[in-house]
C-alpha cells in the first residue's frame, strides 16, 4: 500500500513537471545553456584545433613539397652534368689515342664508333671533319651524313675559331631533321686540325634520367639560357618549343609556386647553360589534394560526432536535472508532511479552542430551545452565540486554509512578491500564537525598504516554515526569534535567529545532508535544511548557518534581486 502511495506520488509530480509550462521552459533553457556551455568548452577549442593544426600541417605539407622538388632538381642537375661531362671525356679519351693517324679509314672510324656506343648507347654516330668542314669520315645509321657541308653549323665555327678543345650544342634539327645533340672535339693529327663529331639521342638521355627513383613522381625538363626546351614529356612540351617558365638566371637553385599551387623547381648545371625543371605530376598534385579533403572530411565527419555526443549528453544531463528536482519535490512534500506531523499538537490545540466555544455555544443554544426550561430567549438574543460560533468556524477555516497551503502540492509559481509582507502573512497565523504558547517571543526586524523580488513563495514559505520550527525546537524552555529582512543593490537577505542551544562545528558541516539531524530520535526526520538548501538554490540563492553553541544559531537567506 504505501509503494502505491510512493508511486502515486511520484507520477503526480512528473506529471506537475511535464505540464507545468515554466518548467518546460526552464528545462528547455537549462538544456539550450549545457548544450552552448559543453560547445564552447570542447568545439570551440577542438574547431581552432583543427583549423590550427590544418593551417600547420598545410605549411608543413608545403615545405616538404618545396624541398622535394628542390631536392631532386638539385639531384638531376648533377646528375645530367656528370652524364655530360662522361660524355665529353668519353670523346676526349677516344680521340687522344697516340696511334690515330690521319686520314682515318672507315674500319678505324667503326672501331671507335663500337667503343663510343659500349661507353654510352646515347651515343648516336661518330664522323670526323678537316678545315675544309667537309664530313671526311662516318660512322652511324645515316650514311648520307658522310660528305656533308658543315661550315654554316654555329658549333663547328666555334670550334675552329676559338681555343676551347670541345663544344656542346642545345638541342637542334641540324642536317638530318630530327631534334639531337651535339659534342665536337677538335685535336692536332700530324699539324691538322681535326674535328670530331657525336650526336646523342635527347630520348636516351632523358629515358636515364627518368629511371632513377625520386623522379617517379615529378616531370623532369630541361631548359636552355632562353627558355627554350632542351628535353621534356610529351605532355609538358617539345623540344625546342619556349618552355612555360624560364628560371632565374641569378639563382644556382630556386622555386616558384603559381597561383593554381603548382610548385617548379629549378637549378642550372655547372658544365651547360642548361636548367633542369622539375613539376608535380597531375597524379601527385591530386593525391596531395586528396590528402587535403580526406583530413578535412574525417575532421568534420569527428566535430559532427562530437556534436552529436554534445547534443546526447545534453539531454541526460537535464534528464537527471529533472530526477534530482522531482526527489527534491518529494523530499519537500515528506518535509511538509513532517512539518505538519510535529506541529499537529499546535494544530490540535488551535482547533480545539475554536471547536470547545462552538460546542459550549450550541450548548447553550440548545438549553434555550428545551421546553424543559421555559426559556424565554427570541431569536435576537441568539445572535451573540452565532457570532461567536461563526468566528469559531473562520478560525477553524483559516487555520485549515494554511495548513492546505503548507502540505499541499502546487505548479511552481513565480511571481513579484514583496516578502515583508510573505513573512508576514505566514508568522501572524498560528504560528505566532503557537510560539507564545510555548513563552517563545517572535521578535520582526523588517526593512519596509527592500524591492520586490521574482520569486516562488510557496516554496520559500516552506523553507521560513522549516527554519522557524527548527529555532522552535532549539529554545528551552523560553526564549526568543528573530526575523529580519535587508537588501542591497543586488541582493535580499532574510535572517532567522534563535536564542536556542546552538550547534557545534562538527555539526554544521554537516547540517544540510539529507537525513542528517541533530534532534532527538523521533523527532525530526532530517529533510527539512536539505529541502531547504536546494529549495534556494533552485531560486538562484544561497543559504548559510552561523552558530555558537549556547548563545543561538543564525541562518541567512540570501536571494538575488533580478534572476
Amino acid at each position: 500500500m504505501k509503494n502505491e502511495q510512493d508511486a502515486n506520488i511520484k507520477d503526480n509530480i512528473n506529471g506537475d513537471i511535464n505540464d507545468n509550462p515554466i518548467l518546460k521552459k526552464m528545462y528547455w533553457v537549462m538544456r539550450r545553456n549545457y548544450i552552448v556551455r559543453l560547445l564552447l568548452i570542447y568545439m570551440f577549442p577542438l574547431i581552432l584545433l583543427v583549423v590550427y593544426f590544418q593551417y600547420q600541417y598545410n605549411g608543413l605539407l608545403t615545405k616538404s613539397r618545396e624541398h622535394h622538388l628542390m631536392s631532386a632538381a638539385e639531384g638531376q642537375s648533377r646528375i645530367l652534368d656528370i652524364f655530360i661531362k662522361e660524355r665529353i671525356n668519353n670523346i676526349i679519351n677516344l680521340i687522344d689515342n697516340p696511334s690515330l693517324s690521319y686520314p682515318i679509314s672507315s674500319q678505324e672510324l667503326n672501331k671507335m664508333f663500337e667503343k663510343l656506343h659500349k661507353d654510352s648507347d646515347a651515343f648516336i654516330d661518330l664522323g670526323y671533319l678537316d678545315t675544309t668542314s667537309i664530313q671526311k669520315g662516318y660512322a652511324g645509321p645515316l650514311q648520307f651524313l658522310e660528305k656533308k657541308y658543315y661550315k654554316k653549323e654555329k658549333w663547328y665555327d666555334e670550334l675552329i675559331n676559338t681555343n676551347e678543345r670541345y663544344v656542346i650544342t642545345d638541342i637542334y634539327l641540324g642536317l638530318r631533321k630530327t631534334p639531337h645533340f651535339t659534342i665536337g672535339a677538335k685535336i692536332i693529327i700530324n699539324k691538322k686540325t681535326i674535328i670530331f663529331k657525336t650526336s646523342l639521342d635527347p630520348q636516351k638521355i632523358y629515358n636515364y634520367m627518368t629511371s632513377l627513383e625520386k623522379s617517379k613522381d615529378i616531370h623532369i625538363l630541361i631548359v636552355n639560357n632562353s627558355g627554350y626546351y632542351q628535353l621534356a614529356p610529351t605532355e609538358v612540351g617539345k623540344p625546342m618549343k619556349l618552355s612555360f617558365y624560364i628560371p632565374n638566371k641569378s639563382l644556382n637553385i630556386g622555386i616558384k609556386e603559381t597561383k593554381d599551387s603548382r610548385f617548379y623547381a629549378f637549378s642550372w648545371l655547372a658544365s651547360l647553360n642548361w636548367a633542369v625543371i622539375v613539376k608535380e605530376k597531375e597524379d601527385t598534385v591530386k593525391s596531395y589534394f586528396n590528402l587535403k579533403i580526406e583530413i578535412i572530411i574525417a575532421s568534420i565527419i569527428f566535430i559532427a560526432f562530437l556534436f552529436f555526443v554534445i547534443i546526447y549528453r545534453s539531454k541526460n544531463i537535464v534528464k537527471v536535472e529533472k530526477e534530482k528536482d522531482m526527489v527534491l519535490l518529494q523530499f519537500e512534500q515528506a518535509s511538509k508532511l513532517a512539518t505538519v506531523g510535529e506541529l499537529a499538537a499546535g494544530i490540535a490545540h488551535e482547533i480545539g479552542n475554536p471547536l470547545n466555544i462552538i460546542a459550549n455555544e450550541v450548548g447553550i443554544m440548545q438549553d434555550y430551545s428545551n421546553p424543559k426550561f421555559k426559556s424565554t430567549k427570541t431569536l435576537q438574543d441568539m445572535n451573540p452565540h452565532y457570532k461567536k460560533i461563526i468566528s469559531a468556524v473562520y478560525r477553524i477555516k483559516d487555520i485549515n486554509k494554511k495548513l492546505l497551503t503548507f502540505v499541499s502540492q502546487k505548479d511552481n509559481e513565480l511571481r513579484e512578491y514583496n516578502l515583508n509582507d510573505l513573512i508576514e502573512d505566514l508568522v501572524s497565523g498560528f504560528f505566532e500564537r503557537e510560539m507564545k504558547v510555548d513563552n517563545i517571543e517572535i521578535i520582526r526586524k523588517l526593512n519596509h525598504n527592500i524591492p520586490t523580488i521574482l520569486t516562488d513563495s510557496n516554496q520559500l514559505r516552506q523553507v521560513l516554515i522549516n527554519l522557524l520550527t527548527n529555532a522552535h525546537d532549539a529554545i528551552k524552555p523560553s526564549g526568543k526569534i528573530t526575523i529580519s529582512t535587508n537588501a542591497n543593490t543586488d541582493n535580499i537577505y532574510i535572517a532567522v535567529s534563535d536564542t536556542g542551544s546552538g550547534i557545534s562545528q562538527d555539526k554544521l558541516r554537516k547540517i544540510f545532508l539529507p537525513f542528517y539531524t541533530t534532534k532527538p530520535v523521533g523527532k525530526g526526520t532530517g529533510l527539512g535544511l536539505s529541502v531547504s538548501y536546494s529549495i534556494i538554490k533552485n531560486l538562484g540563492g544561497t543559504i548559510t548557518v552561523d552558530s555558537k553553541p549556547g548563545l543561538g544559531t543564525t541562518f541567512t537567506i540570501i536571494l538575488p534581486v533580478k534572476r
